[in-house]
């Protein structure tokens, strides 16, 4: 892979990062407005998997969805919008972080519910299957997500029919509040697929490398042999559940061994280790992004919010029209 490519990669996890940390201080103010969930530190995870995509691919999201639409190609400013509740929002304001989605793009939605996209995902890769093409798709969901009915019957479904979808699990070690020592049954989720016939890879999700090297192995898998596969991606949240989360439930070293696997330092190391005249770059690049995402709120902050004709448009059909 050439530095520029490398560059570009870190650059997107980049964006990222500094989406999400100005989120996190906006959630302090006033003008947020419902829950707020980020997701610093699992950047490597998020674009390493994401760019492997094809543009035609589809693909589901939870409600910790900000990594995965900007990886995904969103449009920074309409995800602001969304997020503030206004009318030139993905979903005109209505949904709000929770719920962005770009159906113009195959980003099929971000779903409130835990293990809500597994099933869709699933659809989404029975139906392709069915028009005989070569698309796949993606869903990502956290560890706690194992527990849910939906997990298991989206992945006996994909395995049964050969349902070309890829299950991503972020393992950040905590649903929620809860320790994944205390809540798996497993010491990680690919003890819950090893009874399964599907492939299955477990991999550091903070080695941005190491999860673009199995997600390209899992999705050429995937096509060649239209069959899912599954991968656990070990990582990391710098950051609560949601924004205004104390993590009294994390310790300090903890927090700080996870400090140190930062996967935008340890793949800025590895960029430099090629070629340290790149160096520079890395400055340069934070503060475009940082620019960028300062000017989409200022930006979305204007825009009008939904009217009451909106939301009637977004819950009924006009009579007299078909769906």
């Amino acid at each position: 892979m050439s530095v520029k490519v490398m560059l570009d990669n870190w650059k997107l996890m980049s964006l990222i990062r500094e989406f999400d940390l100005y989120v996190k201080e906006f959630a302090k103010s006033d003008d947020a407005v419902g829950y707020l969930h980020t997701s610093i530190g699992q950047e490597a995870s998020s674009v390493g998997i994401i760019k492997q995509l094809r543009a035609d691919d589809w693909m589901t999201s939870t409600y910790r969805n900000h990594s995965h639409g900007v990886a995904r190609g969103l449009d920074v400013y309409k995800m602001v919008a969304e997020l503030l509740g206004r009318s030139t929002g993905y979903c005109k304001g209505l949904g709000g972080s929770m719920h962005i989605a770009d159906q113009d793009i195959n980003f099929i939605g971000s779903m409130g519910i835990v293990a809500g996209g597994i099933p869709i995902a699933t659809g989404a890769a029975w139906g392709s299957k069915m028009r005989g093409n070569d698309q796949i798709a993606l869903c990502f969901f956290g560890e706690g997500a194992i527990h849910q009915g939906a997990f298991h019957e989206g992945l006996e479904f994909a395995i049964k029919f050969e349902a070309p979808v890829l299950f991503v699990c972020e393992n950040n070690l905590y649903a929620e509040s809860t320790s994944s020592k205390y809540h798996l049954l497993h010491e990680s989720t690919i003890g819950y697929v090893e009874p399964f016939d599907i492939k299955a890879i477990k991999v550091d999700g903070n080695d941005f490398e190491a999860v673009e090297a199995a997600a390209k192995e899992c999705i050429d898998y995937i096509r060649k042999n239209k069959k899912p596969a599954f991968i656990e991606s070990m990582t990391y949240k710098l950051s609560g559940q949601y924004e205004g989360d104390t993590e009294t439930y994390k310790s300090a070293e903890e927090v700080a061994y996870w400090k140190s696997r930062d996967p935008l330092k340890s793949y800025k190391s590895r960029i430099l280790e090629i070629d340290p005249s790149v160096e520079s770059q890395f400055e340069i690049f934070e503060k475009e992004n940082k620019q960028h995402i300062v000017d989409a709120f200022a930006r979305a902050s204007k825009d009008p919010f939904p009217t009451v004709e909106d939301m009637h448009n977004a819950v009924y059909l006009d009579k007299g029209v078909r769906a």
